[in-house]
C-alpha cells in the first residue's frame, strides 16, 4: 500500500477552519512560577530592576510558557486510523516579547492530514498551526504541531 491508497478517514470540512481556542492574560506572578517549575533564573523575567535597564524595558515571559498556556482544545479532525496517537513534533516561532499584563489570544486550525508509510508501516499526520497574538492584535508567536496515529 503506498501513501496514497492509505485507508483512513477523518473531518475535511475542519481543514483550514481557524477556531479562537482561548486567551489567557500573563501576569508577573504567572512568569514567577513558571520561572520556578522550570528552573529559569534569567534576570530579564524575575528582576524588575535588571528587566527594566533590559532590552524590553520591563519583565518579559520567558518565550517557552506560551507552550503551557492552557487553553480549550485544537479543532480536530477526527482522524479514524489506527488504535493509537501521540505527538510527532512541536515547532514554534517568537516574534515579539510577551509583558507582564499581556493578554494573550489564540487561534488554531487544522493545517493538513495525510499518510506516510516507513519501516513501521503506515502513519496518519494530522498537521495543527496555532496563532498567539496579544491585546494590541500583534502577532507574538507561531506554532506548528504534529500528531501522528497508527497501528501499534
Amino acid at each position: 500500500m503506498d501513501d496514497a491508497d492509505a485507508e483512513f478517514e477523518y473531518d475535511r470540512d475542519i481543514l483550514g477552519v481557524e477556531f479562537e481556542v482561548g486567551q489567557a492574560t500573563i501576569t508577573k506572578e504567572h512568569i514567577a512560577r513558571y520561572c520556578a517549575a522550570v528552573g529559569e533564573t534569567n534576570p530579564l523575567y524575575l528582576d524588575d530592576a535588571a528587566a527594566a535597564e533590559g532590552p524590553y524595558g520591563a519583565i518579559i515571559a520567558p518565550p517557552s510558557m506560551l507552550s503551557g498556556l492552557l487553553m480549550e482544545p485544537r479543532p480536530d479532525p477526527d482522524v479514524r486510523f489506527g488504535n493509537t496517537s501521540y505527538a510527532a513534533g512541536t515547532k514554534f516561532e517568537y516574534y515579539e516579547p510577551v509583558r507582564a499584563g499581556d493578554t494573550i489570544h489564540v487561534s488554531a486550525l487544522v493545517k493538513e492530514v495525510y499518510a506516510k508509510t516507513g519501516r513501521s508501516g503506515t502513519m496518519v499526520f494530522a498537521v495543527y498551526q496555532s496563532r498567539y497574538r496579544n491585546q494590541r492584535d500583534e502577532p507574538v508567536a507561531f506554532e506548528e504541531f504534529a500528531r501522528v496515529f497508527r497501528q501499534a
